[in-house]
Parts: C-alpha cells; sequence; structure tokens
C-alpha cells in the first residue's frame, strides 16, 4: 500500500522569462515500510519537494496524498492538525525546544494534539534510541547525535504514517551519521515506519531501500 503519493508536482517562482523551476512535474511513491532517499546537490530541488511532501509549503500544481488523504484540500487549519498527527519531521538542526527535556521534547506533538500518551510505545522507543538516561537533561547538554536521537523519537511517538528526514545528519561526523542513520533505519523497520530521506551525500543515502535521484527539479533516476 502506498502511504505517499506525489503526482506532478510543480514549484515555480517568479514570472517569464525570469521562472525559476524549483520542482518540475515530480511524481513519486513510497509503501508502508519504505525508506527511501532522495538524493541531489543543493539548489537540485529536494529540499522544495521535502517542504511539499509535508505540507510545509504548496506546489504550484501537482497534488500530495498522506495515508489517502489530499493535503491541497485542507485548509491551514486542517493540514495544520493532520500534520501533527501524520508526518513527522527530522531536521538537520534538530529543532528542539531549550527549555523543555528530553522526555518533554519528545511527547511535545501528541501534547498539543490533547491526545493520550502511549508511555510504553514511547519507553520502546527511548530504549532504542539509547535515551533512558537522558530523559531529564535539556538540549544544551546533549552532543549533537544525542539530540538528533531526540528529534527521531519525537517524530517516531506520535505513529505517524511518514517520517520526512531534512539532511537528518548535515550537521553530525562521519561516525555519529552512521550511528543515527541507523537508528533511524532500525526504528522504522521495527515500527513499519515510511522515511523520505533528503540527502546530498551518496554513502549515506546506500542505506535507504530505495534511492531518487533529482536533477534541477526533475528526477532522473
Amino acid at each position: 500500500m502506498n502511504v505517499l503519493k506525489a503526482t506532478g508536482l510543480k514549484k515555480y517562482y517568479g514570472e517569464e522569462p525570469n521562472i525559476t523551476k524549483a520542482l518540475d512535474g515530480v511524481s513519486l511513491t513510497a509503501k508502508q515500510g519504505e525508506f527511501v532517499a532522495v538524493v541531489g546537490t543543493s539548489g537540485s530541488g529536494k529540499s522544495t519537494l521535502l517542504h511539499i511532501l509535508g505540507g510545509l509549503d504548496n506546489p504550484t500544481s501537482g497534488n500530495v496524498e498522506v495515508d489517502g488523504k489530499d493535503l491541497s484540500k485542507m485548509n491551514d487549519e486542517q493540514l495544520t492538525i493532520f500534520r501533527r498527527r501524520n508526518i513527522g519531521f527530522v531536521f538537520q538542526n534538530y529543532n528542539l525546544i531549550p527549555i523543555l527535556n528530553v522526555y518533554e521534547n519528545i511527547v511535545l506533538p501528541i501534547e498539543l494534539d490533547g491526545e493520550k500518551i502511549d508511555k510504553r510505545f514511547v519507553n520502546k522507543i527511548v530504549q532504542m534510541l539509547g535515551l533512558t538516561k537522558k530523559l531529564y537533561s535539556l538540549p544544551n547538554n546533549l552532543s549533537g547525535g544525542q539530540q538528533q536521537r531526540v528529534a527521531i523519537a519525537r517524530a517516531l511517538a506520535a505513529k505517524p504514517a511518514i517520517i520526512l528526514a531534512d539532511e537528518p545528519t548535515g550537521n553530525l561526523d562521519s561516525k555519529t551519521s552512521q550511528e543515527v542513520l541507523g537508528l533511524l533505519k532500525m526504528t522504522g523497520q521495527q515500527f513499519h515506519q515510511t522515511i523520505i530521506m533528503i540527502t546530498h551525500n551518496n554513502e549515506i543515502a546506500q542505506l535507504a531501500d530505495r534511492i531518487i535521484r533529482i536533477e534541477d527539479g526533475k528526477i532522473v533516476a
């Protein structure tokens, strides 16, 4: 079953003759439990693609379906709620709340949604990611690798349909990158989680089940 389906995505900026085609007719699908890497150089359109797949930006044309729901048919409020419940994000800069401890950061999206926290599930994620002894630490007392593990735990905690990871190892050294991505893949497999990862790094992309290459706003392989 396709958890994610994007059809004919275009994102244009400006007007002719000075139009910039950030995305120019991109279509892709991802099945439940699949780990897909989207690889491209800076300016290739990969981050624009991720933002549109996650409902953070609107395409000029085309549409995105997540778990069978068309994002283009939602208003801003509906989209915000849908995103919080169905899409987990892992960003290069971690995006943790500095005044909240590790546990509070992990469960924040669930609390914002007014949902009951599945403590057994959260504890399982915390154990798998090696964060048990860090639950009451603030983000600035953690290493980069630990902060990214917290971000992965937060993305998983709400049991989303998909996780979108934007250069998740961009601020990490090579050894920590491999470790964090190994954990991301392992947790994805454990919880049958669909993961779309954006990266410029071909070596990191090899960990994915499938690699999509993007150049000048188009999928080339």
